[in-house]
């Protein structure tokens, strides 16, 4: 979708096992044609994307490479898989008259399936590619230029290195998330404040507890090497906070917050990295009836995307808190000015 809107491609053809995915991905726009048969679809393409769950990614790809006979002169063929290295060692090997490079855009989000397709969501986000050894340098240049058109910033990195940096910053995370998520639903079982409480701060922190069980499960078994020295080095660390609150090292725990908000205020703002950001506002509103409604149809008619919104606050003639969710910086901005200038307050924007 969005490298169609941007003009990178003229038309995309669709193929998938589910004749259901295909026919909503036409409703939706998200492909021009859909085509059951893979050599038809393949025939004569200029880029293929193989968009699969990476248990089946590399057998897709041996199909594909077997087929590149079919597909046009100095064919590009990418997957976007989030575990690099096996898949590049493979398939490198395997494609001759087309070339094959790795790519794993930085820019999903805990919701799957085609009915969470956005053009949008490649805008302003990384977009690593890991080309092999024996890649074309054109064909590299090529997609670099239609992701970049498409509002992504490209960066070339080897798998190893890739599926190294990924497991720090977004598979241990996501591990992270649901062992926390399944200590409070565990502590819940026997007081219900757990959940009653559980929201706000402990539902932003755990948001990505939420992604594709089955995506997650074979991430972390497909890049369970690098995943495992951190899980170590993750153990460790606790090992030392433990025993810093155990005996109360004051200095010591201010030391570890400090650093800690010291590097994450440093870290961009306003792009989206391997963990999909969420953009918020909080507006101070009456407490009457419908205007939840009212805020909506005043975005919506503005053209602007909410994700979510929550009632922070809502007290008997008082005013209440809304927080309202954006999946980019644009809509977020554009959200803001509107209410401004509508005459609402906003509490607080991050």
């Amino acid at each position: 979708m969005a490298l169609k809107r941007s003009g990178a491609v003229d038309t995309v053809i669709g193929v998938d096992v589910v004749p259901e995915t295909l026919r909503q991905a036409l409703i939706r726009g998200v492909v021009d044609e859909a085509e059951p048969d893979l050599t038809t679809a393949l025939s004569g393409a200029q880029l293929v994307v193989v968009a699969a769950p990476v248990a089946v990614t590399a057998s897709i790809l041996k199909q594909v490479a077997a087929l590149e006979d079919v597909l046009a002169a100095g064919a590009i063929v990418t997957d976007v898989c989030g575990a690099k290295g096996r898949v590049v060692e493979e398939m490198s090997l395997l494609f001759h008259r087309a070339t094959f490079i790795g790519g794993h855009p930085m820019a999903g989000s805990e919701k799957s399936g085609i009915a969470a397709a956005d053009a949008r969501l490649l805008e302003n986000a990384v977009y690593v590619l890991t080309p092999g050894e024996a890649a074309n340098l054109e064909a590299q240049s090529t997609l670099q230029s239609m992701l970049q058109k498409a509002g992504a910033r490209v960066r070339l990195m080897s798998a190893t290195r890739h599926d190294r940096v990924v497991a720090a910053i977004s598979h241990v995370p996501h591990l992270i998330a649901a062992t926390l998520v399944n200590q409070v639903r565990d502590l819940s079982l026997s007081d219900d404040a757990y959940t009653q409480l559980a929201a706000g701060g402990f539902r932003d922190i755990t948001r990505i507890a939420s992604s594709d069980p089955a995506l997650w499960s074979e991430l972390s078994l497909e890049n369970s090497q690098e995943i495992m020295e951190l899980v170590d080095d993750w153990q460790s660390r606790l090992t030392w906070l433990q025993k810093a609150i155990e005996e109360r090292r004051a200095s010591d725990l201010y030391t570890f917050f400090s650093e800690a908000r010291s590097f994450r205020d440093l870290l961009p703002a306003k792009s989206t990295g391997a963990l999909r950001s969420s953009y918020s506002i909080t507006v101070s509103v009456p407490d009457e009836p419908g205007m939840i409604g009212e805020i909506a149809s005043l975005l919506g008619a503005a053209g602007i995307s909410i994700r979510n919104i929550g009632i922070l606050e809502s007290r008997e003639g008082d005013d209440g808190q809304l927080l309202l969710q954006f999946d980019t910086t644009l809509f977020h901005d554009q959200a803001a000015n509107v209410l401004l200038a509508k005459g609402y307050t906003i509490q607080d924007r991050t």
